[in-house]
């Protein structure tokens, strides 16, 4: 028996081959790992993360035991009658860091804005620099040889 050939289920196959591992197609499992940026200041350390298209309810942030975790999940909503190219990816990522012993991690703060989430840990007081003063004395002994 001989069928029709179909020169758009051909092509849609043969770009799928040529092109699916630099774009993605929405069968494709390449997983959403956002830019994170940590930025350390003499009053706190600020984790930045690019999450758009991540809805608040879909971020999670915890902290045990000095290890600092951001999880989050970017979903892709599609319907079963249309065929999608994906350039970008989606699915669930999470990261995390180990904070030094000198944060003040009850004041820890997040904020979500225009598709970045800022992660906010002041240093402790002792931990912040400060300049020492130096003083000159008028008194000073000289070693005799």
């Amino acid at each position: 028996m001989l069928s029709a050939w179909s020169a758009v289920s051909t092509l849609d196959r043969m770009f799928d081959d040529v092109m699916g591992s630099a774009f993605g197609t929405a069968t494709s499992n390449l997983t959403f790992n956002p830019a994170i940026d940590v930025r350390a200041s003499d009053t706190e350390i600020a984790l930045v993360c690019d999450v758009p298209g991540v809805r608040q309810e879909d971020l999670e942030i915890t902290l045990a035991n000095r290890l600092l975790t951001i999880k989050g999940t970017r979903r892709f909503d599609s319907s079963e009658s249309r065929q999608v190219l994906l350039g970008r990816t989606y699915g669930s990522f999470s990261r995390s860091y180990t904070l030094p012993e000198a944060l003040d991690e009850e004041k820890l703060a997040a904020e979500l804005a225009d598709g970045v989430l800022t992660v906010r840990i002041p240093k402790l007081p002792k931990a912040q620099p400060r300049k020492i003063q130096i003083s000159v004395g008028s008194d000073t002994k000289q070693l005799k040889e």
